[in-house]
């Protein structure tokens, strides 16, 4: 989702007087084609991303396995309904586009209040280095908090912008957002960033926050310990920081910053793609585990007649550390609040942890 692609317009970066869409045709805009095929695919990696998690179910009592569901289903109606409305031109009007814009208002915003979430979660758990088990009753506790936070909010914010956009025309009280006059999203820049932009900035500044702190509990507080000594593990807890990018959403600062900065459209063009394409970075990052393939083993004997028994058994409680299936398991970290003694019972999947 581009802040500078969205709908069937560009915009110029600056507020108020320039604020009109100017609206080239698709033939005119090669970007916005390749942008548009760009979230298809995504949609189809992140329908896919859902269905391999269902086929995992040890990891559906798990915290951010839920709160990454959500996220991952959200961002695929958004980015859904984003590709129609810019690949059918101006055949949409009307009622249709005005509704299909407060629908993408309300499914980007809580796809990125459920991505607070997941951040908020994922630093709770390293901000000590001692990823914790949570009882069913403080997991369930919890959950419910963050679906008040990550529904709630963004349902206020898309309630009140549709309620103020059916205001008389007369009413210049309040900046109205003024869905589906010149495209199927905001009238211009004033109204996308009091409505939009404004909310998730301030949350991908948070997430941003929370990912350098995460980042460097896990380079510095991990890198000189005893069980993080050679080259093979100092490089998978490189990639743990790098999937993090992925699962904590940090490109998406890009997205905020190409809108507001604005320029030639082929500056931003490669943080577009990357952004369009989120659903296939996901997939890859959470979908092509073992864990995953073992699921899609087991389905596969059994649709054959083969019997596959799968000697991994999922803990009996839930770890917002654990269930992360963004991550594989190729190093360990002691997590033990002895520093001296250092036994296997302790010690957890350094990639599954993050």
């Amino acid at each position: 989702m581009s802040g500078r692609t969205i709908g069937r317009c560009t915009f110029s970066p600056v507020p108020s007087t320039s604020s009109r869409p100017r609206c080239p045709s698709l033939k005119q805009d090669g970007r916005l084609v390749l942008y548009s095929a760009g979230l298809l695919i995504s949609t189809i990696f992140l329908a896919a991303t859902l269905a391999t998690g269902l086929l995992v179910p040890s990891q559906h009592h798990v915290l951010h396995w839920r709160c990454q569901t959500h996220y991952v289903a959200c961002l695929l109606v958004g980015d859904l309904l984003l590709a129609i409305t810019q690949l059918s031109g101006n055949s949409i009007t009307g009622p249709a586009c005005t509704t299909i814009a407060i629908m993408m208002h309300f499914f980007f915003l809580a796809a990125f209040f459920w991505l607070n979430t997941m951040c908020f979660n994922i630093w709770w758990t390293f901000r000590d280095l001692r990823p914790t088990s949570l009882e069913k009753s403080q997991e369930i506790c919890r959950l419910r908090i963050y679906e008040v936070y990550a529904w709630g909010v963004p349902l206020v914010i898309a309630g009140v912008a549709a309620i103020l956009d059916n205001l008389p025309d007369s009413s210049d009280t309040y900046l109205r957002p003024r869905f589906g006059e010149a495209k199927c999203w905001f009238y211009g820049n004033m109204e996308m960033l009091t409505y939009f932009f404004g909310p998730i900035g301030i949350l991908l500044g948070v997430n941003l926050l929370l990912f350098a702190s995460t980042a460097r509990q896990l380079t510095c507080g991990l890198w000189k310990r005893d069980d993080v000594k050679s080259t093979t593990e100092r490089a998978a807890l490189g990639r743990v920081c790098l999937k993090l990018v992925v699962v904590m959403g940090v490109t998406w600062v890009a997205d905020v910053i190409s809108w507001a900065v604005g320029g030639p459209n082929y500056i931003w063009i490669v943080t577009d793609l990357i952004n369009a394409l989120q659903g296939v970075f996901i997939f890859i990052v959470v979908g092509c585990q073992p864990q995953v393939w073992a699921a899609m083993k087991r389905l596969w004997n059994s649709k054959t007649g083969r019997s596959f028994t799968n000697t991994t058994h999922g803990p009996q409680h839930s770890s917002s550390s654990h269930g992360l299936p963004s991550m594989g398991e190729s190093i360990t970290n002691n997590t033990c609040t002895n520093n001296t003694t250092t036994t296997t019972s302790n010690r957890v999947p350094m990639e599954t942890v993050c």
